[in-house]
């Protein structure tokens, strides 16, 4: 289904071979995690793994930050479900508007874009699962939360104590419950 959505000369673009790569390590991880409860469908947690970065096909690097929207954009018609994935999947604290403003690159206008559509998606399971697929997910396998917020510090220079507020607390928020549902470690489960 990914292919369906993305441009005609996508792979024209180095980038976008690794996002199309990450997008199925989240989709591998998301269908993984899903098949261990009885409340997930696999199926549905891949295909949704694989959509959550759609927009960034569709974007030039410098506004890549955009690809959360443009992903809605794109599929809030015919697949709401899917566009609520997209818009809300680098967000887990949802509702911080300092970290939104601070993910689309202090651009106001895309922020309070962002934060609009994020009040009308209905945080579920679903979602959540593919924020905290996507958090752990690399190009070609998977790291711990602490790892890729170790990263985040590193690359873009986001303080550890704004991380732990804005991405540490609500992620192992969701870690917790997905282990719940799977009476497992995720990690463990990714890992094997």
């Amino acid at each position: 289904m990914l292919e369906k959505f993305l441009p005609q000369n996508w792979r024209a673009n180095p980038r976008n071979e690794r996002t199309f790569d990450h997008s199925h390590t989240v989709a591998r991880a998301a269908k993984v995690i899903a098949a261990q409860t009885s409340v997930l469908d696999p199926e549905l947690a891949y295909l949704y793994g694989l959509m959550h970065d759609v927009g960034k096909f569709h974007l030039p690097p410098r506004e890549s930050y955009k690809h959360p929207r443009v992903g809605y954009e794109l599929l809030k018609s015919p697949h709401s479900d899917i566009a609520a994935i997209c818009i809300s999947h680098p967000f887990p604290d949802f509702d911080a508007r300092h970290h939104i403003l601070q993910y689309c690159k202090n651009d106001e206008v895309e922020a309070a874009e962002v934060q609009k559509i994020l009040q009308t998606v209905e945080e579920n399971t679903y979602v959540e699962l593919i924020q905290f697929c996507d958090k752990v997910s690399t190009i070609d396998g998977y790291i711990s939360i602490e790892e890729k917020l170790k990263w985040y510090n590193e690359t873009y220079g986001i303080s550890l104590q704004e991380l732990n507020a804005e991405y540490i607390k609500p992620l192992l928020h969701i870690k917790k419950k997905l282990e719940k549902l799977t009476n497992r470690d995720v990690y463990e489960l990714l890992l094997k």
